[in-house]
């Protein structure tokens, strides 16, 4: 009896092979500087457009004689003040955005010389966490003071209105000019 290949029956299941095949285990993920790099000047570049703004207020006016006159219509003997806010983002944001970006792309080769690989990468994976978190909330955050705090002096006529620590406030007084 000759077995011819093309012939079904129990001679086939003789001839597979049931060893398990591994796949490849191919390499770690693991998260690489450049992306951090290129995130962080994204982030860096951003940032600043996100949060630039500006607001002006002319306390007072002239009457229709032509006299100087406050917001509540009080005759003035000079001209009433003028304020002009531009707000920016604060040379102290972007450092501390740029710090971040360098530690995360710096510090975990340093610590892989140092037999600490795993610990780099969670460095790295917290610096590539923290850089969207910072630019985030601190456009949120600034947002929210300028919007409601330095709105609110302006309306109030102050003169020099404050403004949030993470962005920068350019004010400009005056006096107004017919």
């Amino acid at each position: 009896m000759s077995l011819d290949p093309g012939t079904p029956g129990p001679h086939r299941a003789d001839r597979v092979q049931t060893a398990p095949v591994m796949a490849h285990a191919g390499r770690k993920l693991r998260p690489r500087a450049w992306g951090l790099a290129l995130i962080g000047v994204v982030a860096l570049l951003s940032s600043p457009t996100l949060t630039v703004w500006s607001a002006s207020a002319e306390y007072g006016g002239a009457d229709g004689d032509g006299h100087w006159i406050d917001g509540a219509g009080t005759p003035l003997s000079s001209a009433p003040p003028t304020v002009q806010v531009e707000a920016h983002t604060a040379p102290a944001a972007l450092a501390v955005l740029l710090l971040v970006v360098v530690v995360g792309v710096f510090l975990p080769p340093t610590l892989e010389r140092f037999g600490k690989r795993s610990l780099g990468d969670v460095v790295r994976y917290a610096a590539y966490l923290a850089v969207p978190v910072v630019v985030v909330v601190g456009v949120l955050i600034y947002s929210v003071w300028q919007g409601h705090v330095v709105m609110d002096q302006i309306d109030h006529e102050v003169l020099r209105p404050h403004g949030f620590p993470w962005g920068g406030v350019t004010v400009t007084t005056g006096h107004a000019t017919r």
